[in-house]
């Protein structure tokens, strides 16, 4: 009976422990820039809504002619590196990052390139995606790895390969007609000891994911999770630090390039976050086909060359919009500096941004509304330590909405929302 009594009484406890874990969870949408913003939410559970986005990203520079198809993009000993898709010489390019000139041209050994549409990268290997699939009917599909630690640093070369041949786990013959294809693949990352695989998806416009090893052989890429991403995704990269990831592409006839932002997801999971998308629609570009972290969340895209215009290549900075998100914001010391924004919301001309514990230093405000797009900027000088500020600014011609003040110095942000009545 004893002993009866002792296991009822675990089980109790149990149950009570279980119930209690339950509670201590609330799921809901996390991100303070969406719609439908939680604030007793603890766990993010990918519900999260956004107004439309639009952005128009700055031309950086014109890429040469010999790489007017370029279709990935990775960096690596300060260069950026890109291919020439379909048919295209088996060459890796790297051009300065802030010129575009080519400055070097490794050929790949082993390799032939039939439809390179993709690089990815880790520490130890740059990743050539050679699974282009328009038509659907590829039974050849294959990724190769090249060493960077064999690449050149200066001059140009050539360089050994090794070869990872796959198909997919739901694919189970040739596409009858090319408008339905959704076994096409532009875009991977590296992560950890698998790549990633974002598939284009002519049939329904949505993205399916496929885990894939790293390593040499002959494999069955996963089928994880698929999105309706609305459009046709050519690129990827993932931030290594934020480990947040973005995807581009452009809405299929219409050729309106987009990116989705994906970030405060779980493991693998890259679907089950935020799902943020940023409109370009007034660049001057057609297939915009790759993307790449440079510095913190500044990347640069590139666009392919078309009769009418040059391929190009385009600033763009993902912090604009994923920074505001509790799990991508720097976390700031009591030693760091902090600001309060009042009234908020404000229905009067001026908003007072009370700044405290502000060290010696330069410091940097700017405004942002909900399009991202930057409306007032303002430099400040601290030349005392320990310093309490109010900086009053005029709001009174804002337009009715959500607005991101940003509060910088170095690598440190703070950043808050404030409402215009």
């Amino acid at each position: 009976m004893r002993k009866l009594l002792i296991s009822y009484i675990s089980l109790i406890t149990l149950f009570l422990f279980i119930v209690d874990a339950t509670k201590a969870q609330t799921y809901g949408c996390t991100d303070p820039n969406a719609n439908n913003f939680n604030s007793l939410a603890t766990s993010n559970d990918g519900t999260c809504t956004y107004n439309v986005t639009l952005f128009n990203p700055k031309v950086k520079y014109l890429l040469p002619q010999e790489i007017d198809e370029t279709s990935g993009l990775a960096l690596y000993n300060s260069r950026l590196w890109t291919i020439n898709d379909s048919g295209g010489l088996p060459i890796l390019y790297a051009f300065d990052t802030v010129t575009g000139q080519v400055l070097q041209r490794i050929t790949v050994l082993n390799a032939t390139n039939k439809d390179w549409e993709a690089l990815a990268d880790d520490d130890e290997f740059i990743y050539i995606g050679d699974f282009g699939n328009n038509s659907g009917n590829r039974d050849d599909l294959a990724v190769y790895r090249v060493k960077k630690s064999e690449i050149p640093i200066q001059g140009n070369g050539s360089v050994n390969s090794e070869k990872i041949t796959f198909t997919y786990s739901d694919y189970f013959g040739k596409i009858k007609k090319s408008r339905d294809n959704n076994f096409d693949c532009e875009a991977f990352i590296a992560k950890g000891e698998h790549l990633y695989l974002f598939s284009k998806n002519y049939g329904d416009q949505e993205s399916k994911l496929y885990k894939l090893p790293n390593e040499p052989g002959d494999y069955v890429a996963l089928r994880l999770s698929s999105f309706n991403t609305s459009g046709l995704i050519t690129g990827a990269d993932i931030n290594t630090v934020s480990s947040e990831i973005t995807l581009i592409g452009y809405v299929n006839q219409s050729w309106i390039p987009f990116t989705w932002l994906l970030f405060d997801y779980e493991g693998d999971s890259f679907f089950s976050g935020n799902k943020r998308r940023i409109d370009l629609p007034n660049m001057v570009a057609t297939q915009t086909e790759a993307i790449v972290y440079t510095k913190g969340k500044n990347e640069v895209f590139t666009s392919e060359g078309h009769i009418l215009f040059s391929q190009t290549a385009y600033g763009f900075n993902s912090g604009i919009w994923t920074n505001t998100s509790p799990s991508a914001i720097p976390e700031v010391s009591s030693k760091d500096f902090d600001f309060v924004l009042s009234p908020n919301p404000v229905n009067k001309n001026k908003l007072t941004i009370e700044v405290t514990r502000l060290p010696e230093g330069e410091y940097q405000f700017e405004i942002y509304d909900t399009l991202g797009r930057m409306i007032a900027i303002n430099k400040y000088s601290m030349r005392r330590n320990d310093g309490n500020t109010k900086i009053k600014i005029k709001v009174g011609n804002y337009e009715p909405g959500v607005y991101f003040v940003r509060l910088s110095s170095g690598s440190q942000i703070v950043e808050k929302k404030f409402i215009r009545n």
